[in-house]
């Protein structure tokens, strides 16, 4: 990886920034040091509070929440949002996977995880690469609707025929390994191509795809999601900290009650029903659909 590497990251366009994607745009150029910018505190720690929950909660790198609200609401730049929420999904998914293996050991599947996050970093070259070949306003729109879709089957408002793997989430079983690795790669590609991948595309194909992760088991699929988000969050932020792109002292205002935030999403994970935990993560999935819609149809110009 070189110098380079770490700048394009942050000159990547918007859509583009999330924290698998932030490592596949190579540009030879020099990174310019971190403008002071003042952001909104109210609206900083509301959302530090809100994405925190929601990433140890549901299993998703938080990114998809942070990056609109901060840059909609809080007066940050989207690109600063994006590099800032990576460094804080870091501290938050290992809060996270510290509090969750505390509280309930055994959840996290990390030989899984290992593998999701292996393939998802090299989907998001393919991605990368699928960008400069495909249209891509309608291939997001056809991802937005796709998430839509796959939205209502997990809240069960459309019927779902059961493609759920006979041997289970078995590392041994050659099938299993395929469709991991399947997963992880679809969610590497989806991120470099639309910004929304990670634990947004992660969980629901684990919930589809294995009888481990179906029923009960979602909050299996939701930690192990979570164990994949940190090694790949850790790299991307050591990119972003060498880029000196990561706005300081947004990250500092925001950790410590992201942190805290993380912890009580774990354990609020236990007292909630799946259903109404599947019904939260499929709202979070539309949400994410408008994002990537809104994108195609009102871009706007990007902040530095």
């Amino acid at each position: 990886m070189t110098p380079g590497t770490v700048w394009a990251l942050a000159t990547a366009p918007a859509s583009k920034m999330h924290y698998i994607a932030a490592v596949t745009h190579l540009a030879p150029q020099v990174a310019p040091p971190v403008s002071k910018q003042v952001f909104s505190r109210p609206w900083a720690y509301a959302t530090a509070a809100l994405a925190g929950v929601a990433s140890t909660l549901l299993g998703v790198g938080g990114g998809v929440i942070m990056v609109p609200l901060l840059s909609s609401f809080a007066n940050v730049p989207i690109k600063r949002a994006a590099s800032a929420s990576l460094a804080i999904i870091t501290i938050v998914a290992f809060v996270g996977v510290v509090a969750q293996e505390i509280n309930a050991p055994g959840d996290m599947l990390f030989d899984v995880a290992a593998m999701l996050a292996a393939t998802a970093l090299i989907g998001a070259y393919v991605g990368r690469w699928l960008n400069k070949v495909l249209p891509e306003k309608l291939f997001r729109l056809i991802f937005a609707l796709l998430l839509v879709f796959s939205a209502l089957r997990l809240a069960g408002m459309l019927p779902i025929a059961s493609a759920h793997l006979e041997f289970g989430v078995d590392v041994h079983h050659p099938g299993a390994v395929a469709a991991l690795l399947g997963i992880g790669l679809f969610a590497g590609v989806t991120t470099s191509l639309f910004g929304v991948g990670g634990g947004i595309v992660v969980v629901p194909l684990l919930a589809m795809a294995f009888d481990r992760f179906s029923g009960e088991g979602f909050r299996t699929a939701t930690a192990t999601s979570l164990a994949m988000i940190l090694p790949v969050s850790i790299f991307g932020s050591w990119l972003h900290w060498r880029a000196k792109n990561i706005d300081i002292d947004l990250v500092k205002a925001m950790s410590p009650l992201a942190a805290i935030a993380a912890i009580g999403g774990v354990f609020l994970k236990t007292v909630t029903p799946v259903d109404a935990l599947k019904w939260i993560f499929a709202c979070l999935m539309v949400f994410a659909a408008i994002q990537i819609v809104w994108l195609v149809l009102r871009p706007t110009p990007t902040r530095v």
